[in-house]
């Protein structure tokens, strides 16, 4: 984890000038997330704090987060206890990823009471605590009985420390002992270092022993002190396909990617690093019910098709039955009542034939059964064929739909999602008597080599609006062969096209589609004026001719130095 105790200490540099500060409101913007606006210096700081399994921090923020209308209990009693309160002192414990906020206050009654926020970033095991000055637990994010671990955490007992292993201080002295504890014969000794010394991560051992090459009992501890005195403060963040941030810049980071954005504070690199991943996660949980959705319409549709498949494979026998029917016609004569079966002279194959009988039933009856079988039948296949033609079309738009549900990045495309599920008549439309206002189509948008604008529609309603409303007709539009994708515009003046211009346009194509994570991905293209809707379908279908097909492999880091952030 690269928040750890290390960026931890220096992060607390940070926040040195709320101490005196006035925590004016307290807000949860999640089960797991508050935020705290503290007046320090005749500002007001907006302090997030985050016991999330996966994202769980400490730092300023200057992002806008929607709040519950309804606060939660674990907030109310923040409120109760802190908000008016003064900060008199933010410390870390050790060199480790748990920080205490303590804070001086009222009560209801006007006396002086003193309370801690202790914030522990440990993982899955992170969490908020707020204690009295008796160190016993008024409330906590997540209350855990003893039951559930060794360490519980609820209201009216005591708070213990974390019960881990004993670990050296590697700010302090204790660090010289640390030879002692490590076994130089046993292999890992970087797991070693980790489990005996304390906020260290994998990422700052890596650090210190690519400078001491290896590791020795000589200069294990000399290794550790000379990175944590090299290392300054300057916030990195590294790009590539697992982003690394860390307080200072990294020779083994530096070594492995190639790029990194560089952040005035400590803070702004975690805003950075974490506002992204919470939209991101955000958006996914607020998408996951319509992705059930989805997939469920999918596995019926396809359920579907296999029994109208079947439907048709037994259809093939109504020939049969009107074979029988005009035989029994034929030979009435020679069918006697009450009989199970008769055999008769087939004339269509030269040979003769058993047919089956209903022993109730009169000779004519027989064959009207069986004529009445055989127009069964026929009008059985017939429907199938055709549902089965709707249904593969269906399997075809809900396939487009699921791509499109994972390359969801904003919340106003899940809502497009949702309103077009909702005209499908996939989910039930809400009850609203007021009108709602038309939204803005947001396209993506990308620059190719040579400064030509490429469109990209994420869904349904984007495409729609991109390539029947937007585009102009000798536009060059592109879409993947044959798989579920973007519909994508390059817009230009015919005699500026060139064709490192169409590369662009085909790789972006790719890279939007279900084939971005494959090689030689075929992108058709023709110009606007060749796509038209097909009359009946589902939104997104459209038929196009006078294409050419080039293929192309989508790099991602090309796509992104293609954005257009304007």
């Amino acid at each position: 984890m690269a928040l750890d105790g290390n960026f931890i200490h220096e992060l607390m540099n940070d926040f040195k000038p709320l101490i005196g500060g006035r925590i004016n409101r307290i807000h949860q913007i999640d089960p797991s997330t508050i935020i705290l606006k503290v007046r320090a210096n005749r500002e007001t700081k907006t302090l997030l704090v985050s016991s999330h399994p996966s994202l769980a921090r400490i730092h300023f923020t200057n992002e806008t987060y929607e709040t519950p209308f309804e606060p939660p209990m674990f907030l109310r009693m923040l409120r109760r206890d802190l908000e008016s309160g003064i900060i008199q002192d933010i410390k870390q414990m050790g060199n480790d990823r748990r920080i205490h906020i303590i804070v001086s206050n009222s009560d209801e009654i006007g006396d002086t009471i003193e309370r801690t926020l202790i914030i522990e970033i440990m993982g899955r095991h992170s969490n908020i605590i707020l204690v009295d000055d008796d160190e016993k637990v008024i409330f906590a994010n997540k209350h855990i009985s003893s039951s559930e671990n060794e360490r519980p955490i609820h209201p009216g007992i005591t708070y213990e420390t974390p019960p881990t292993k004993p670990k050296l201080n590697p700010r302090t002295d204790e660090l010289n002992e640390l030879p002692k504890l490590i076994d130089f014969n046993g292999g890992k000794i970087n797991r070693q270092i980790l489990n005996n010394v304390e906020g260290l991560s994998p990422l700052f051992i890596s650090e210190a022993e690519n400078n001491v090459r290896f590791w020795s009992r000589d200069n294990i501890v000399s290794g550790i002190k000379k990175t944590l005195d090299k290392l300054t403060v300057n916030p990195t963040l590294y790009i590539g396909k697992r982003d690394q941030f860390y307080y200072s810049e990294l020779e083994t980071l530096n070594q492995k990617y190639d790029e990194k954005i560089h952040f005035d504070t400590l803070s702004e690199l975690l805003d950075e690093f974490y506002h992204s991943r919470y939209v991101k996660q955000s958006i996914k949980q607020k998408a996951n019910d319509y992705l059930y959705v989805i997939e469920q319409a999918y596995d019926k549709t396809k359920r579907k098709i296999e029994n109208l498949k079947e439907d048709i494979k037994e259809s093939y026998r109504k020939d049969d039955y009107q074979k029988y029917g005009e035989l029994l016609t034929a030979y009435m004569h020679e069918v006697k009542p009450f009989s199970k079966e008769v055999t008769v002279f087939d004339y269509y194959e030269n040979k003769e034939i058993s047919i089956p009988l209903k022993v109730n039933l009169s000779p004519a009856d027989n064959a009207q059964r069986y004529y009445h079988l055989y127009n069964k039948m026929k009008n059985r296949e017939i429907e199938a064929k055709k549902q089965l033609k709707l249904a593969e079309m269906d399997v075809e738009y809900l396939d487009t739909l699921l791509h499109q549900m994972e390359m969801i990045s904003t919340n106003e495309e899940v809502d497009e999602i949702r309103e077009e599920l909702m005209q499908e008549g996939f989910i039930k439309k809400r009850n609203s008597k007021s009108r709602s206002k038309k939204k803005k189509v947001n396209l993506n948008k990308y620059k190719t080599t040579h400064g030509l604008t490429v469109l990209v529609g994420k869904n349904n309603k984007q495409n729609d609006y991109l390539t029947n409303r937007y585009a102009s007709k000798n536009h060059l539009w592109f879409h993947v062969k044959d798989m579920p994708g973007s519909h994508v515009v390059i817009t230009h003046v015919e005699s500026e096209i060139t064709e490192d211009d169409i590369l662009d346009g085909a790789k972006i194509t790719a890279y939007h589609s279900k084939g971005k994570e494959s090689q030689s991905v075929p992108v058709d293209y023709t110009e606007i004026r060749y796509v038209k809707n097909i009359p009946g379908t589902k939104p997104g279908f459209v038929t196009y001719t006078d294409q050419k097909t080039i293929y192309v492999t989508p790099v991602e880091r090309e796509i992104r130095e293609m954005r257009d952030n304007d």
